[in-house]
């Protein structure tokens, strides 16, 4: 294996090192932003919060209630994905480590 391929191989494996300790932190934030959504924010995150109002009397019930419903759902979604995400790139990161210390081994 000639310099080149090792020094990439190397830059890789310092990147994979730190992947956990990066993917934990966007994690948290990712966490931590749906908790203070949840409690400051009701509408974006809290269904329940968000049906209460809708219950109250409005114009064109029936509009108000998918978004009651649709709106706390997809936005909850979309942190599950993100975490989804976090989770694959992980697992990826795992094994592409181990693949380059084998290659590094048979070197």
């Amino acid at each position: 294996m000639d310099p080149q391929h090792e020094l990439i191989l190397s830059r890789r494996l310092r990147f994979i090192r730190r992947w956990p300790w990066m993917a934990a932190l966007i994690a948290l934030l990712t966490l931590g932003f749906y908790a203070w959504a949840f409690f400051q924010q009701p509408l974006l995150a809290n269904p329940s919060v968000v049906l209460r109002l809708v219950q109250a009397p409005a114009p064109d019930i029936a509009t108000l209630s998918l978004l009651a419903v649709i709106t706390p759902l997809l936005f909850l979604t979309v942190g599950g994905l993100i975490l989804l995400l976090l989770l694959f790139v992980s697992i990826g990161l795992v094994n592409e480590g181990r693949l380059i210390r084998l290659l590094l081994a048979k070197k």
